[in-house]
């Protein structure tokens, strides 16, 4: 093929949407500390394990459930942030796209309970820390010479459309107990409910402006070359998940140290329905001299039984208040185990082999999902600045580091996985807490950074080639490992915690 005969790319553009979403819901994701519960916990990084959780000890250490033994209702009302994304030769080289994300989203929501006998704290919480949603829409438009068996310039059009939403929501309730002045456990329970929409087209076409076509001297008529691939997943899936925390204060309450264990959790309900299509027609091998063989397929299936996994972590922390108690700092660590590759969705159905194309994946498990996470081991450093009863500065920074190979975009150790971007990020915030009466006002500020560089394009519309034997692709070029994504991240946090008399 004449690449030199190449012109100038027409238009080239990817447009990227994040929609506004309010419904109370979290994303499994991951980067599992990319959002923290409740306002106070997230301008503290986080880093609550060992104390000052507040109402999200339900969630990070239940053993500092309601330690004031006071009724409290808390919302974390809403977040507002700006996230500028940038992701470099996402569909080929120089093919690139920018977007600016604007999003609103209520987060929290938690009751503590008064208890008759002090030594116990109750609390009641739906959690939301975010809900995932995005679209990615990416048209390439060329005049090249792609189709050799013809004479001239063909129009060579690529486009891609992907867009995913995930849900899950997590009510629950927990309990602490005082054993001792010095010494508390406790534990929590949660329904979590996940709700996966998720879509995925690839489509290339080349033809010629012109009517007719000249092939060796002959004219003949003009036919457009093909090539597209679509899938679709949507599921629901509930699960358990159960919390055990413990806490040690030091007699004069200047240091705490403080544990919590995340089990996995425990599988119940699910179902989903998946559909795959695609197409090739009109495609020439050069090399056999001959049309590769048109194929056109539509596969679904429903009512398939889900697997959605998460897995255990353990999480040390400590705070140290200093004398004059006007300043704490505060430290986490926590580490998040593997999950081996396990079959999410398993579809156990033989498609022919020809439709494959370059889809790394066997005839069988081509219907089926699969999913599966690295251990990661994330840390969070806050601190506390009073300056009275009724003013306080809260501030912190943690780590977010992916779970998932940050090369792995669309299949997992070559079986289909939902395709995701993976990006380390970090976390930095601040913001002030004020009191007036039995109500605390918190506001506050988040910044987060993240990137991936040097994962492979989901498509090549930069070089494309009519037909590639050795990998069986059409009218797209081989991926090259040379993508980025960056992201820099705003967020406006705003949460109110109300006292409630008994």
């Amino acid at each position: 093929m004449n690449l030199q005969k190449a012109k100038a790319n027409k238009t080239a553009y990817l447009i990227f949407i994040y929609c506004f979403y309010s419904a109370l819901a979290t994303a499994q994701t991951d980067n599992y500390w990319s959002w923290s519960f409740n306002t106070p916990s997230t301008l503290l990084g986080g880093a609550v394990v060992g104390g000052s959780a507040g109402p999200s000890a339900v969630y990070y250490n239940p053993s500092l459930i309601g330690q004031e033994n006071i009724a409290s209702l808390s919302l974390s009302a809403s977040i507002i942030s700006l996230q500028f994304l940038k992701v470099k030769n996402l569909a080929g080289e120089n093919i690139n796209g920018e977007d600016f994300i604007f999003k609103i989203q209520p987060r929290f929501l938690s009751y503590v309970i008064p208890t008759k006998n002090e030594k116990w704290g109750v609390e009641a919480v739906v959690l939301s820390p975010t809900s995932d949603e995005k679209e990615y829409v990416l048209q390439h438009e060329s005049e090249i010479d792609i189709i050799q068996r013809v004479e001239g310039l063909e129009k060579y059009v690529g486009y891609l459309r992907y867009n995913r939403r995930f849900d899950d929501t997590w009510v629950g309730a927990g309990f602490s107990y005082k054993i001792n002045p010095q010494f508390f456990i406790g534990s929590s329970a949660f329904v979590s409910t996940k709700i996966l929409n998720y879509q995925f087209i690839q489509n290339a076409k080349a033809y010629q402006k012109s009517d007719t076509i000249i092939v060796n001297g002959q004219s003949e008529p003009k036919y457009i070359a093909e090539s597209g691939f679509e899938e679709e997943v949507k599921y629901w899936d509930v699960s358990f998940v159960i919390k055990l925390g413990a806490q040690y204060k030091s007699k004069n309450e200047q240091f705490s140290i403080g544990a919590n264990v995340t089990f996995p959790n425990i599988p119940f309900l699910g179902t989903a329905d998946v559909r795959k299509s695609g197409i090739r027609s009109n495609v020439f091998n050069n090399q056999s001299d001959q049309f590769t063989s048109n194929q056109s397929f539509a596969e679904v299936e429903r009512d398939i039984k889900t697997l959605v996994k998460s897995p255990f972590s353990i999480a040390l922390g400590m705070q140290y208040v200093t004398v004059s108690r006007k300043n704490s700092i505060l430290f986490t660590v926590e580490y998040f185990h593997s999950l081996d590759t396990y079959n999410s969705i398993n579809i156990n159905s033989n498609v022919d082999s020809e439709i494959l194309g370059d889809i790394p994946v066997s005839s069988t498990d081509f219907m089926s999902y699969y999913a599966g996470a690295k251990p990661v081991t994330n840390f969070a450093i806050g601190f506390k600045q009073y300056f009275n009863e009724k003013l306080f500065v809260l501030g912190g920074f943690r780590t977010d580091f992916s779970a998932s190979s940050t090369s792995a975009f669309r299949f997992l150790e070559d079986k289909f996985k939902i395709n995701q971007v993976h990006l380390d990020k970090y976390h930095i915030t601040l913001g002030p807490v004020a009191r007036f009466k039995n109500i605390q006002v918190i506001t506050g500020l988040q910044y987060t950074y993240g990137r991936n560089r040097g994962f492979e394009n989901i498509v090549n519309y930069a070089n494309p080639v009519e037909y590639i034997p050795s990998t069986n692709q059409s009218l797209q070029g081989l991926r090259q490992g040379n993508a980025e994504a960056y992201i820099n991240e705003l967020a406006l946090f705003f949460g109110l915690t109300l006292g409630l008399k008994k």
